[in-house]
Parts: C-alpha cells; sequence; structure tokens
C-alpha cells in the first residue's frame, strides 16, 4: 500500500519572524556650554569609522585644536593640543589608562595617575615635576554603588607639610537613567585633566556638594536637569549649584 504525505505546511503555526531592535548611537558633533555671559563651543570631528580624531574648543575669542591618536588595538593614545602632548598608558587587558603623561614642548610637565576597577575609575593622583622632581598635587577618590557613581571627595596636597585638605566632595549622586552624549568614551574626559563625571552611563540627577567658604562647611544642593532627542540623549542641560550657580549645555549630534 502507497501512503502520499501532503507537502504543504500549516502557515498557522509558522513562528513569528523576530525583529531586531536597532541600537542608534549619537556621537556629539557640537557642545555649548553658557554660564554668567560666558560661552565655550567645542565641535567635534570624527573618521570614516566614527572614531573622534579633532575637536575644536572656542572660548574668549580664542580657538584651541585637540587632535586624537589611537593604536593598533583602537585605543586612545595620544592627544595633542598646541603645545601640550598627553600620552596615555595602559594595564594589559585594560581599557582605562592608568597613567597619563603630559609634556609641554616636549618637556615632561605632569602626569596623572588613574586606578580603576571593574572597568570604574576609582582614584585620580594629580602631580607635576619642579625641577625634575615629581610633586603630588591632589588627589580624588570616587566610591560606586550597584556599580554607579555615588560620591567622590577631592583633597589637595601640602607637600610641605605633608598633609592634606579636603577641597569638595560630592555625595548621593543619583542620575537620570537616559545616555550620556559622551558614550562613556575616555577621549572625552580629557581636557588637560580627567573627569569620569563626564563619561558616566548616565546624566547626574542631583547629589550634595560638600565644600568650605570663608571659615564654614557648607552642604550645597546639585542638581541637573534636561531636556532630550527621541534617542534618549540630551539636547539641552542645566547643572545648578544650590539652585543660584547654573551652567547651561546645548548638544548636537549625529545619529545613526
Amino acid at each position: 500500500m502507497m501512503t502520499i504525505q501532503s507537502c504543504s505546511e500549516d502557515e498557522g503555526n509558522d513562528p513569528e519572524p523576530e525583529v531586531e531592535e536597532q541600537v542608534i548611537t549619537c556621537l556629539p558633533t557640537t557642545v555649548t556650554e553658557s554660564e554668567e555671559g560666558n560661552t565655550i563651543t567645542i565641535n567635534y570631528e570624527y573618521d570614516a569609522n566614527d572614531v573622534l580624531v579633532k575637536s575644536t574648543k572656542e572660548e574668549d575669542g580664542e580657538t584651541r585644536l585637540s587632535t586624537y591618536e589611537y593604536d593598533a588595538d583602537g585605543m586612545l593614545s595620544k592627544v595633542i593640543t598646541e603645545d601640550e602632548t598627553a600620552e596615555f598608558l595602559y594595564a594589559a587587558g585594560s581599557t582605562t589608562p592608568e597613567r597619563i603623561n603630559i609634556s609641554m614642548n616636549g618637556q615632561p610637565s605632569s602626569f596623572i595617575v588613574i586606578s580603576s576597577s571593574a572597568g570604574n575609575i576609582t582614584k585620580i593622583e594629580n602631580s607635576y615635576y619642579d625641577n625634575g622632581e615629581a610633586i603630588l598635587s591632589d588627589v580624588t577618590n570616587f566610591t560606586y554603588v550597584d556599580n554607579k557613581l555615588n560620591s567622590s571627595i577631592s583633597e589637595s596636597y601640602d607637600p610641605t607639610t605633608e598633609t592634606f585638605v579636603t577641597v569638595a566632595q560630592i555625595s548621593d549622586i543619583t542620575f537620570d537613567g537616559k545616555k550620556n552624549p559622551f558614550n562613556s568614551n575616555i577621549a572625552f574626559a580629557f581636557d588637560g585633566d580627567i573627569d569620569p563625571l563626564a563619561i558616566t552611563p548616565e546624566n547626574i540627577a542631583s547629589g550634595n556638594i560638600v565644600t568650605v567658604v570663608g571659615t564654614e562647611e557648607v552642604t550645597l544642593p546639585y542638581t541637573g536637569t534636561y531636556t532630550y532627542n527621541e534617542n534618549d540623549y540630551p539636547i539641552t542641560s542645566r547643572q545648578s549649584l544650590a539652585n543660584f550657580f547654573n551652567t547651561d549645555y546645548t548638544y548636537e549630534y549625529t545619529c545613526k
């Protein structure tokens, strides 16, 4: 007996095709900072692979150009700004630099030592050279809760008395849950110094800053407010200290 089987498929049982969610990354092209009538504008340029290669900073009628170089592994290796050159050194297997050597006109002038853990910067130590001797200038420590920055404390160092003095500390940091304009790219955190707050994955929404005014220690509330584009990147922000000192930013992007 011959049995004939149907070759047709039951279309009603076909699984729905999976649709991959498109991930859009926005690269900042222009950032404008305004505070008390003073304006700073930074324009960023990228190569064909969307790697930052140049920035132009305009302030008080002056323009400062920075160029960015990378090693064979795509790691930031050098930032050149006029007569200043910063070289980035990494520990094996790390994407966070452990040291930045800075020279002026080819002569060593200062360096930054960076400690990190699980991809988070935990300490920054700034030092400078005086007649060839390295002298510590200041230290900033960072703490994290659930892998998010929670607090930092900055101390200046007096080499004569070999003592530290607290300059400022920020605690109780919260974030907005949206995307940081700089996509955690270390190149955007360097402007003669390293600012980890510039490359947190999200944007700071609030915190408390403790500093000394005159001879008194005061606590000032810090807030960040934002408007966003359709990809959850901020297009405007106001950073406010005690609702009195305000700094406004605008961001322009190319998104793809």
